[in-house]
């Protein structure tokens, strides 16, 4: 296994045990994140700057396109710098 696809392994379990305590309001900012994860990590990577670099641009281009709240961009992007704070 790469550092891509084991670095994305750790982001996607950390934050479903975050997900496990999550009050609901949160659960919407836990479940975006889960899918732009899984949807990066499904990709081809041999680093975790490659996997960092392609959620972050997933996430810039979904925000482009979604039609979110500034909270709720401000509170994925919150839960992102704390699961990935070198990003």
């Amino acid at each position: 296994m790469t550092d891509y696809h084991t670095y994305a392994e750790t982001l996607y379990q950390q934050l479903l045990n975050m997900e496990a305590n999550a009050s609901g309001e949160q659960l919407f900012t836990y479940s975006y994140l889960l899918g732009h994860i899984s949807l990066i990590s499904s990709a081809q990577g041999s680093t975790s700057e490659e996997f960092i670099n392609g959620v972050e641009q997933s996430l810039e281009d979904a925000f482009k396109v979604d039609h979110l709240e500034d909270a709720d961009k401000a509170d994925i992007l919150s839960v992102w710098q704390q699961l990935n704070p070198a990003g």
